[in-house]
């Protein structure tokens, strides 16, 4: 594992609505430089974006078309063109002190080049190319983290990994059970990709995003050549919050218009409770990483909460001022006040003194 100095990291999660969301008129995202201003006025310090590596690398017939067509699940086509607009924001970014932390999604495009991303090497490829032309622009001292596949190997992330590891259809979800063979050929992700990266840019961490499920299988992996563990950590996924919410059942009908109402109302008299509970997932985490050497990330948590609110629900706030303050006492530097904080959740974004305050936390170790 490289050793890298570590520094206080408040995280905006723009992920792939930076891009997305650029020509929407009238979007969240339509002025880069406004938002960027917005969310240097909150006190964030650090991007979370999905660079999309996969479509900035040239393929293997030697020509690169910087237009292409993104395929997002559920929504409309995005023409984009990829090394443009990433060298533009990577720059406007630059001007305002901000860092950036990469995590890809492997997003779809009309030409599907995601399927081409099989093996280490594959990944190694378009992820070395992405940061040659990162540093090429001179940007490369803000990249403060790379996550190779976000929450890999989930799918479709992991779209072009699925046949090889798994020898199943991407179209399935992942066994609940890994078999020996299948966890082996994931351990030369885990060793292969960090290794190649770190010799080609020692400067730039390399580590992986995981989920509560995902991260109970990678204690059977060897992980001595990641810098860092990235982990969400949701009340949501507590079986316990979603069989009190409502979300254990099937949300239809009445019952699927009282959900949100009960959510705020469990966080607004048991918010002490539902803390403890994620105080406990977060030290099951903690344990996993001081023992494995891994820098600890939090860069998504603590509470779901719909885009159309009207304002701060006081219980949820509550609950997320009190989680950070944890997390940074249990010796977390890089994290996300809540990755809804972002143009795209209005009634949290709003909310500006709110999240400075979050961020001031954060940047000042204040625990």
């Amino acid at each position: 594992m490289a050793q890298h100095d570590a520094q206080p990291l408040a995280m905006a999660c723009w992920d792939i609505s930076w891009l997305l969301q650029r020509d929407i008129r009238d979007g969240a995202y339509a002025s880069l430089e406004r938002v960027l201003d917005e969310t240097e006025r909150r006190g964030f310090n650090t991007l979370r974006l999905d660079p999309c590596p996969h479509l900035i690398a040239t393929p293997e017939n030697g020509i690169h078309m910087d237009r292409c067509e993104l395929m997002p699940q559920g929504a409309p086509a995005v023409e984009v063109k990829i090394r443009h607009q990433l060298q533009q924001l990577l720059q406007s970014a630059h001007e305002r002190g901000f860092k950036v932390w990469f995590s890809s999604r492997f997003i779809n495009d009309s030409r599907a080049r995601r399927s081409f991303v099989r093996r280490p090497e594959d990944f190694v490829a378009v992820w070395s190319e992405t940061l040659s032309l990162v540093e090429q622009w001179g940007y490369l001292g803000d990249v403060a983290g790379l996550d190779f596949c976000y929450q890999f190997p989930s799918l479709p992330h992991a779209h072009g990994v699925a046949r090889r590891v798994f020898r199943r259809s991407p179209e399935r979800s992942l066994p609940s059970h890994w078999s020996a063979t299948a966890s082996e050929r994931l351990e030369e992700y885990l060793r292969d990709i960090p290794r190649a990266l770190h010799a080609l840019f020692p400067s730039v961490p390399v580590g992986l995003s995981t989920t509560a499920a995902l991260s109970e299988q990678l204690r059977q992996l060897d992980t001595s050549e990641l810098d860092f563990l990235d982990f969400s950590l949701w009340l949501d996924d507590d079986p316990r919050y979603r069989l009190a919410s409502g979300e254990a059942m099937l949300a239809a009908g009445l019952l699927g218009k009282l959900a949100n109402p009960m959510k705020q109302l469990l966080l607004d008299a048991g918010g002490m409770h539902w803390q403890r509970r994620l105080e406990d997932q977060l030290q099951r985490r903690m344990a996993f990483t001081r023992l494995r050497r891994l820098q600890p990330v939090i860069s998504e948590g603590f509470v779901r909460q719909p885009q159309d609110l009207r304002k701060l629900p006081t219980g949820w706030a509550d609950l997320h001022e009190m989680m950070v303050v944890n997390a940074l006492t249990q010796g977390v530097e890089a994290l996300t006040p809540t990755s809804l904080a972002s143009p795209s959740y209005p009634w949290l974004w709003q909310e500006e003194e709110y999240l400075a305050h979050l961020n001031h936390l954060i940047l000042s170790g204040s625990s």
